[in-house]
């Protein structure tokens, strides 16, 4: 073999160490997520290749409910899951050591995603109307019944007044329709399905009558976890920034993308902010504390991943 030869084969096992090198550098994340336009930038940052380019390798997984997050992270089924206020306290609070990692949307009055929806026959109209209905709720103590309560409060409505039953989201529709409900706390896509099938009609969007721009859902993980990947919390982070800026700029491939992950396009986007300040978890700890369902005082600050 001449020694151009020999050179040139040096020079491809080289090539291919580095390559060896450089996919093996790459971290492994699986991401779980609930079915929620809030999450969209995280499947367009998939899709995009923009967790790829940063080093991770990211596997998305679908949960049919944010209160298991907690428990999948804690056995690393999961490395990251989506995660809310009352959540993310109530599990610290009981011990869990876990941290947000990046923020995903907030509820905003000129772009609400949430609301409470009454049946067209319940006649609900007011606050005071609530009173000795049932309301579906995705889940007891889930962050779209914590806020419903501290609605209803706020406007001199006894919680205990109210019957507060846990639904799914996709039985929600149909739970109104037979008359089970009387009402339900719902999102989007579920919301604008109960809607246009004539099912409910939109009573308040209460998250932004008790606080314009709460944060709503955001990104989790151990402490542990986040401690020992700092990096890959940062590339998380901008790969989301990322994708952001790719939904504003390419509006009809970023619902493409959505519908391949929730089955439906929404005809709108959520207000997405990957940004998320310890301000954000005092207005879930105020709440939490008013309504008796947190007994602590917390550290808000610690409970973000640095």
């Amino acid at each position: 073999m001449k020694i151009s030869q020999y050179l040139g084969l040096a020079a491809a096992i080289v090539m291919l160490g580095g390559m060896h090198s450089a996919a093996s550098a790459q971290t492994k994340v699986n991401v779980g997520y609930t079915a929620a336009g809030d999450f969209l930038p995280v499947f367009v940052a998939k899709e995009k290749g923009y967790f790829d380019k940063r080093g991770l390798d990211v596997t998305l997984t679908r949960v049919a409910l944010a209160s298991t997050v907690p428990a999948a992270l804690m056995s690393n089924s999961v490395q990251i899951g989506t995660g809310t206020g009352p959540g993310l306290l109530q599990a610290s609070e009981g011990g869990l050591d876990l941290v947000a990692v990046s923020g995903a949307a907030r509820q905003m009055r000129s772009n609400a995603t949430v609301s409470v929806v009454a049946r067209k026959d319940a006649k609900i109209a007011t606050p005071a109307d609530f009173k000795g209905k049932k309301v579906g709720v995705p889940g007891l103590n889930s962050v779209l019944d914590v806020v419903f309560r501290k609605w209803l409060k706020e406007r001199g409505v006894a919680v205990d007044s109210v019957t507060l039953v846990e639904a799914p989201f996709p039985q929600m529709n149909d739970m109104l329709r037979g008359g089970t409900l009387d009402a339900v706390t719902v999102l989007d896509p579920f919301r604008l399905k109960i809607v246009g099938d004539g099912n409910g009609v939109k009573v308040a969007d209460y998250f932004s009558d008790v606080k314009d721009g709460m944060l709503f859902g955001f990104w989790i993980a151990t402490r542990t976890w986040a401690d020992a990947n700092p990096a890959a919390v940062k590339a998380f982070r901008e790969a989301s920034a990322e994708a952001i800026a790719y939904i504003k700029a390419n509006p009809d491939d970023a619902k493409t993308i959505e519908a391949k992950y929730l089955g439906v396009k929404t005809p709108g986007f959520a207000s997405f902010d990957i940004e998320i300040k310890p301000a954000d978890l005092q207005d879930y700890a105020a709440i939490g504390k008013d309504l008796g369902l947190l007994r602590k005082d917390i550290d808000a600050a610690r409970l973000i991943a640095k």
